[in-house]
């Protein structure tokens, strides 16, 4: 067998995880975008998606998506911080 085919089988084994991994990223904004946007802006992202989707989905990822889990990150839960107690035990 020529090595150049070799070659180009391995090159194939390559693609396919990438494409697989490319096709779960756009389905993945998808529905982030359909689950989190408002009814204006989501229309709007969701074609951009569906139609650009190589563009539009790393896009919407790192303008809508990352913002949106920073600010997440950075509310307090009320129950996580309660004020210690006197009367309570440690366990």
């Amino acid at each position: 067998m020529h090595p150049l085919v070799i070659l180009a089988d391995i090159g194939g084994l390559f693609l396919l995880p990438v494409g697989l991994s490319a096709l779960a990223f756009w389905l993945w904004m998808i529905v982030d975008c359909a689950r989190n946007e408002t009814a204006g802006t989501m229309l709007a992202w969701l074609l951009a998606i569906l139609f650009a989707g190589v563009i539009a989905a790393p896009v919407y990822f790192f303008l809508r998506r990352l913002p949106r889990q920073r600010s997440l990150q950075f509310q307090l839960s009320p129950h996580l911080y309660q004020a210690w107690q006197k009367d309570q035990k440690f366990r």
